[in-house]
């Protein structure tokens, strides 16, 4: 009698990603990160392993990895003899992460657009993107906002459908995020999210030089208009009064 082989994965579920887990150390990153973006943490601040392992119970071992990534990236720097501090937003600093994010997204864009003068359905996944941060506006969500901002510009790159574009943005996405969270301090939700509006008008009108200028407002400009500094020296402040009330 012949044993019949085993049958092979169909084909189609065989081309699946496997998904991943988030790690621990995944969840140390996101609760940094969180924390930065909602002023608990403030640029500048120094990270002290063994007080945040107390304060998210865990041990001291996933913290240290989640620091030594978040230092990969540039959110944290470690500096000798001081330990590890958060990222700073001098107007120096940010030109620098602004400029290359400027160049990737406008180039995203570019290539964005023959697909979607092709098929604009392309566009879906950024519209969902934006109808749920018009919904975190309207919830007055700061955190979910700055969040879904980050998301917003990381499925920009994505409709590029080039993964070394991509892969060349990813590693400014938690920065993004802490500047974001730090904006939305300044500028009012309804304000940030209509900026978006704008960006997928111009996508779909397929007008690169239009495109371009706009986007070079919105990631330089609009930021440029935030004095960065002297909001976490006032943050500061009102932490420090806090502690002395």
């Amino acid at each position: 009698m012949t044993t019949k082989p085993p049958e092979s994965p169909r084909p189609r579920l065989s081309r699946l990603a496997p998904l991943a887990a988030r790690t621990l150390v995944d969840q140390v990153v996101d609760a940094i990160v969180e924390a930065t973006a909602r002023g608990v943490f403030l640029p500048g601040d120094r990270i002290v392993e063994a007080e945040v392992a107390r304060a998210l119970n865990v041990s001291r071992i996933p913290v240290r990895e989640a620091l030594r990534l978040l230092e990969s990236q540039s959110v944290v720097v470690s500096e000798r003899y001081r330990g590890m501090r958060l990222m700073s937003v001098d107007i120096e600093g940010l030109e620098k992460i602004l400029k290359v994010r400027l160049v990737l997204e406008q180039l995203a864009g570019a290539e964005a657009m023959p697909r979607i003068r092709k098929d604009p359905g392309v566009l879906a996944p950024l519209e969902a993107v934006l109808s749920d941060m018009h919904d975190a506006a309207r919830d007055g969500d700061d955190l979910q906002v700055a969040t879904l901002d980050t998301a917003f510009h990381r499925c920009l790159c994505e409709l590029s459908d080039n993964e070394a574009l991509v892969r060349s943005w990813e590693p400014l996405a938690r920065q993004l995020t802490i500047i974001f969270g730090l904006a939305t301090r300044r500028k009012t939700l309804t304000s940030i999210v209509a900026e978006h509006d704008d960006v997928i008008v111009a996508l779909r009108s397929g007008d690169r030089p239009t495109f371009d200028r706009l986007m070079e407002v919105h990631i330089l400009e609009y930021t440029r208009a935030v004095d960065y500094e002297a909001l976490v020296a006032q943050l500061r402040r009102i932490a420090e009064d806090r502690k002395a009330g």
